[in-house]
């Protein structure tokens, strides 16, 4: 391993440099993410039904830039955290959608394959 003034790159890529890796009971439990992400993902199906693939991808590719303002602001203009994280929500609940519509898609294709 490097020195003491060395940077770990697994730390740097999950942002663990310069402060000590979060325990249990410091951050949000994973599980409570992911139901919070399930649910904004079924309230976006319920309002928008389920959207094909290219739209999905666009809608991340937008709030994935509306995540990055976020994020560039509070680090940089003092701007609020509490946006990166509805900005981060918005898109996890995408990715899930798209992962479900991709599993729809899958699974309708090995329907026909059955059938056919």
């Amino acid at each position: 391993m490097g020195g003491p003034g060395d940077i770990n790159p697994e730390e740097a890529a999950f942002g663990h440099v310069g402060r000590r890796r979060a325990t249990a009971g410091d951050d949000e439990p994973s599980s409570v993410l992911f139901d919070r992400w399930m649910g904004k993902a079924s309230e976006n199906i319920d309002e928008w039904g389920y959207q094909d693939e290219a739209t999905l991808l666009l809608a991340m590719q937008e709030e994935l830039g509306e995540l990055t303002q976020a994020h560039l602001e509070a680090r940089a203009e003092g701007g609020g955290p509490r946006r990166v994280e509805e900005e981060l929500d918005d898109l996890g609940a995408l990715l899930l959608q798209f992962h479900e519509v991709r599993n729809r898609t899958r699974e309708g294709s090995q329907a026909g394959d059955r059938d056919g």
